[in-house]
């Protein structure tokens, strides 16, 4: 049952030219509202959590919450609703078993390369209907190569909670960017140096992925994407699992437990 799971040579050559492969219907209904209660419950729980200061960096606004070993992000235009939350499968058994579903490790194995692959990060992004903001044009390398040896080897599944349209803030990708290496950078400090310069790159190269919900999407770090604002009356949801070849630390302990 497992190597049914594995890319097939048509996803294969999908990932090399461009860079990312999408496979729909892999989440049923019932799995899709189960994976979907146990991210509210646990953003109830960060919700009634003594507050921290929250920070903006860049494009975003972080709270750490390092007694629950976890980074809160808010919508920075409206810095009371939460628009995500990373380092988190700790805090529910139910989200670390999903971690581990085949759907998600099978795949990720053929675009870490290696057999045996390990949990990077998690994150869950939330574009609450008419609220929910931009998820800025970037690349996920920069954020990771200054903490672990295997940046260039992540590989991200990521599962649509709810259908995504252009409406309400669909992934948009540009296509083939994973063989372009890093892109132009904001001169910045901080995590803001981390964004692409959008003056220096052609947005037109973006392709919107409207997908229904139970789509995963994999991609490696290298890939260019972004998402625009939620302007619908419904929520656009996406739970996120990194993966990297084993014998390396989460980034949880490379974050909150640095050496």
């Amino acid at each position: 049952m497992s190597e049914s799971l594995r890319l097939d040579a048509r996803e294969k050559a999908e990932l090399v030219e461009r860079g990312f492969v999408l496979r729909s219907g892999v989440f049923a209904t019932g799995e899709l509202r189960a994976i979907g209660d146990a991210c509210e419950a646990l953003v109830r729980r960060l919700l009634m959590a003594k507050r921290r200061s929250k920070h903006a960096l860049g494009s975003y606004m972080f709270e750490l919450q390092r007694q629950l070993q976890t980074i809160v992000k808010w919508e920075p235009g409206d810095p009371d609703v939460v628009q995500g939350l990373e380092l988190f499968a700790h805090l529910s058994d139910s989200l670390q078993r999903w971690a581990l579903d085949r759907r998600f490790t099978q795949p990720c194995k053929d675009l870490v390369g290696e057999e045996d692959i390990r949990l990077f990060t998690e994150k869950l992004t939330l574009k609450r209907a008419h609220k929910g903001g931009s998820i800025i044009l970037h690349q996920d390398f920069p954020y990771w190569t200054g903490v672990t040896k295997a940046a260039a080897r992540v590989a991200t599944a990521m599962l649509f909670l709810d259908d995504a349209t252009v409406e309400n803030g669909c992934l948009e990708v540009v296509p083939g960017s994973h063989r372009e290496g890093p892109s132009p950078r904001r001169a910045l400090e901080g995590l803001g140096g981390m964004e692409i310069d959008p003056t220096k790159y052609d947005d037109a190269r973006l392709q919107p992925l409207p997908v229904n919900a139970g789509t995963v999407i994999f991609f490696g770090p290298f890939l260019v994407h972004r998402s625009l604002p939620n302007r619908s009356g419904a929520d656009r949801r996406a739970l996120l699992f990194s993966y990297q070849p084993p014998g390396l630390p989460h980034l949880r302990d490379l974050l909150m437990n640095p050496q």
